[in-house]
């Protein structure tokens, strides 16, 4: 009796350790999978915007700005500092402080595109010449609309793409 009683608590350890373990390996997976997902910078997320709008990807990179009113919305930038590229908080993201600015982030997102029509970039315009008239002046507009236009006749469309993220999660990358 005393026996058969060691025997079945024995296979019951035994079979609680390899349901444990097997559970155990099946967590160490998962988690490896989601850190193996690479992550992308600016740069590397524009060449291939194109091609991964709607998809969920990781970006990686400095904060440079985020918006003070309401915080709904930060910039990453490439690793030059020149191409920033917009993050709306979406998901877990309920908004983005101040002190991130300076900061290196990773964000999980869904690539999103804008686009800006023909007759959108030529009301703009024309909004800026009436400005014009009236002494006000913003080089810095004209000059985006310039490249747009060429964009736009180089690639042979009539809209212009803009690619941002729609934040789900972010962390600070230490």
């Amino acid at each position: 009796m005393v026996k058969t009683i060691a025997i079945l608590i024995l296979a019951g350890t035994l079979s609680y350790s390899l349901t444990s373990c097997k559970e155990s390996q099946k967590t160490k997976q998962a988690t490896t999978s989601v850190q193996t997902q690479t992550s992308l910078n600016v740069d590397s997320l524009l060449q291939v915007a194109k091609q991964k709008v709607n998809d969920t990807i990781v970006l990686q990179g400095k904060v440079k700005h985020t918006c003070s009113n309401s915080g709904r919305r930060c910039f990453i930038t490439n690793p030059s500092g020149e191409t920033t590229l917009r993050v709306e908080a979406s998901g877990n993201i309920k908004g983005f402080n101040k002190e991130l600015v300076g900061s290196e982030i990773q964000v999980t997102g869904i690539v999103k595109e804008q686009r800006l029509s023909q007759e959108y970039i030529d009301n703009w315009e024309k909004k800026i010449k009436e400005k014009e008239e009236e002494g006000e002046h913003c080089d810095s507009e004209s000059n985006n609309i310039t490249q747009m236009r060429e964009w736009m006749k180089k690639n042979n469309k009539d809209f212009y793409s803009i690619y941002y993220l729609q934040g789900i999660d972010y962390e600070i990358v230490k």
